[in-house]
């Protein structure tokens, strides 16, 4: 006679319908299968780039200024979205629906009149920020990164927008459309390059690049508009009548967009630093970064997307307790599966290259110069996404100071770092500062989350009547 199965505790079954079926595991679970499917895409669109142009000079000055703009639109797509999402969460818990929305709309004013205004100096100030940035590059190639520079900026407008709509709809916990859309842009640069498949030149990954990030955030505004119900009506009235939590938004992202823009900054000073070595290290470091965010992209990406509206939640009703336990599972399951694939990634880094990219004019000397630098860089990711589950949590209990400091840490101990190992390891060597940068920074990010934790499920039992 066979054995019945035993059947599930009553503890496993709670375990199974608070984790496997909760909302915010689905919505992990969602989000790291679309930014899988959109980082493929992304891919596709790299290899297609490689094959036509290498490492080349053309490339070099369109990855300096892609990457300038990209920098300035997540700084302040960074910093003003993160000190929203709090506040929105707030509004949201304590007034009502309709309050918080009219939030989102004045804050998305804000954005795009901030974004604006740093376009327009960039535009007349190119020149100068170019050959500042660029000591390495010849006078042509500086010539062309200021036309780059310029010709991109509509992307950075489009690009820091559609993170503050992004942000607004994981805020609602509704991350399908948030982290599906960003793949429009790889997708139009596609579309580009076969358009202009007899003689691409770098001016059709320009026209791509800007294009895609119009259709993006157009594909954001109008799942917004019908969600929500944005009529002109409504609209009207959040540019009359404004929300005293936008003060609070203004307030907390000037300190945001401080600490971003020194810690941030980190990219364009590897960027800068990288222009100084030899021809197509800025290209090199690139692709490591391309590399690495495979496993980003399926880690950190999802979960800090996820878990950040829920840090904010639980930050608004005082719920610490549950705070500390939601970051030590979600480090302790992600971690678990991002370590073993940095050691991976480390060994196989030349394989990797070689299928990712060597094809037409990126040769096999290409493939072992990129491949020495991502065995260091691929050391950084269990740091990487340690010190960004941590700083979710700091951002949503708005610790302003302590992030302006760790930002200032990371960003002298990189330069720092870098001066000192690129003269022996070149590329390498700013690899391996990144490395030792954000080890420090997940250190300092962990302890004080810790503390701070501690200090206030004190603060709060001292006050529970007995």
């Amino acid at each position: 006679m066979p054995v019945p199965a035993p059947k599930l505790t009553d503890k496993a079954r709670s375990l199974l319908s608070r984790g496997l079926g909760s909302r915010m595991v689905s919505g992990f679970v969602l989000v790291a299968v679309l930014t899988v499917v959109s980082k493929a895409v992304s891919f596709v669109k790299d290899a297609a780039v490689a094959r036509q142009f290498g490492i080349s000079d053309e490339l070099d000055a369109f990855m300096f200024s892609f990457g300038l703009l990209t920098f300035i639109a997540a700084l302040i797509g960074g910093g003003l979205p993160e000190a929203f999402l709090p506040l929105y969460a707030e509004v949201n818990h304590l007034k009502d629906a309709r309050r918080a929305r009219r939030l989102a709309v004045q804050s998305s004013v804000i954005h795009v009149i901030s974004l604006a205004l740093i376009a327009l100096v960039i535009w007349f100030m190119a020149p100068q920020i170019v050959g500042w940035t660029t000591r390495g590059f010849t006078p042509e190639k500086q010539t062309l990164a200021v036309t780059l520079l310029r010709t991109l900026l509509p992307f950075m407008v489009c690009f820091g927008l559609s993170y503050q709509l992004g942000t607004w709809l994981r805020a609602d916990k509704h991350f399908a459309v948030a982290s599906s859309s960003p793949m429009i842009v790889p997708l139009t640069i596609i579309a580009w390059l076969v358009m202009d498949r007899e003689q691409p030149g770098i001016n059709t990954l320009v026209h791509g690049t800007v294009v895609g990030a119009a259709l993006h955030l157009l594909v954001l505004s109008v799942v917004l508009w019908r969600r929500d119900g944005l009529t002109p009506s409504f609209l009207l009235g959040c540019l009359r009548g404004w929300e005293p939590e936008v003060r609070g938004v203004i307030r907390h992202s000037l300190p945001f967009l401080f600490a971003g823009a020194i810690f941030s900054s980190a990219v364009v000073v590897d960027q800068t630093m990288a222009s100084w070595l030899e021809a197509g290290s800025v290209v090199v470091l690139g692709y490591t970064d391309k590399v690495c965010g495979i496993i980003l992209a399926v880690t950190v990406a999802p979960s800090c997307d996820v878990l950040f509206p829920y840090f904010a939640d639980k930050v608004a009703r005082r719920d610490w307790a549950g705070v500390k336990h939601q970051l030590f599972m979600s480090a302790g399951i992600i971690l678990s599966a991002a370590l073993p694939a940095a050691l991976l990634l480390c060994w196989l880094a030349p394989w990797v290259i070689a299928l990712l990219f060597e094809r037409g004019s990126f040769s096999p000397e290409d493939t072992q110069r990129v491949a020495a630098v991502l065995r260091f860089a691929a050391l950084q990711i269990p740091f990487y996404i340690l010190g960004s589950l941590a700083s979710r949590v700091v951002v949503a209990m708005q610790a302003t100071n302590f992030i302006i400091v760790l930002s200032f840490i990371g960003l002298v101990g990189n330069a720092v770092l870098n001066w000192v190992l690129m003269q022996h390891l070149g590329a390498a060597g700013i690899a391996l500062a990144t490395v030792i940068v954000q080890m420090i920074s997940a250190t300092l990010a962990c302890l004080y989350v810790l503390r701070q934790i501690g200090s206030r499920i004190a603060a709060s039992d001292s006050v529970t009547p007995t």
